[in-house]
């Protein structure tokens, strides 16, 4: 895929990792426990060459599923989950929450993919976001300011600053206005311009929820569908109840025997 567009006051340059043809992925893998009993021994997908934050490329494994732990299947607030992070007890694989440019990453790779795994990987990318109470959050934080946002990935990744769209409630196009475009960009990455046919594969149409330009303050951004379609809130309350989906770093992980990589 090509992308000819540039948004306003942006050199060439600086979106120059847009422009993508004839990209080669190296292949989905399966990561399984060998000390599970089950038959499915599945605890993750194993992902090569992400960029997880600028410059920082390495392999990582998608959980299989939404994070777990004993007492609860999901923490309270943001707070909560970068708690969970750093929890060697609840969290030994060393979890942590993908940025919304990582999952948006994951799943355009997963679906230019057709094998048993990546077709399975694909399966839980519908689970995931499949209609819930609380839609997954995602690690991107957005610090708002009279009409602007400060981006934050990771959680602390400052980014840089956006102009936040006018629409509090926005049908997002292949020809959205620059400032839309901006916007996206700065919480999707290099893919954003991929966001209507990667995310449409769950629900369609796709809807851009930002907070009116009176509010000031913190807001996670969360990924989530209903009956009306996918929707990408940029307007969430840190403190809220949330599900996450979990990468790791692979080489980490793997360190310990138990954990082998399949291909099939």
């Amino acid at each position: 895929m090509i992308e000819h567009f540039r948004p306003a006051g942006h050199k060439a340059q600086e979106l120059s990792e847009i422009v993508m043809p004839d990209e080669l992925f190296k292949p989905i893998q399966r990561v399984i426990d060998t000390t599970l009993e089950s038959d499915d021994k599945t605890i993750g997908y194993l992902y090569r060459d992400i960029e997880y934050a600028p410059g920082v490329i390495d392999g990582f494994v998608l959980s299989k599923g939404l994070l777990r732990n004993v007492d609860e299947d999901m923490r309270e607030s943001v707070v909560g989950w970068q708690e969970y992070e750093t929890d060697d007890t609840d969290n030994p694989l060393g979890w942590f929450i993908p940025s919304a440019q990582v999952i948006l990453e994951l799943c355009y790779r997963t679906q230019h993919e057709d094998t048993v795994v990546s077709r399975e990987a694909q399966q839980s990318w519908h689970e995931t976001f499949k209609p819930k109470p609380w839609w997954p959050l995602t690690s991107t934080l957005l610090d708002y300011s009279n009409g602007s946002a400060r981006v934050y990935h990771n959680w602390t990744t400052n980014t840089g600053t956006a102009p936040v769209p006018e629409e509090v409630d926005l049908d997002l196009s292949s020809n959205n206005a620059p400032i839309v475009n901006n916007f996206l960009h700065a919480t999707l990455g290099k893919r954003y311009s991929t966001i209507k046919e990667t995310f449409g594969e769950y629900r369609t149409p796709i809807t851009l929820w930002t907070p009116r330009n009176i509010v000031t303050g913190t807001r996670t951004l969360v990924l989530g569908v209903s009956d009306n379609g996918f929707y990408m809130s940029a307007n969430d309350n840190i403190g809220n109840f949330g599900p996450a989906r979990g990468v790791a770093i692979a080489k980490k992980l793997l360190e310990d025997k138990r954990y082998e990589v399949r291909d099939d």
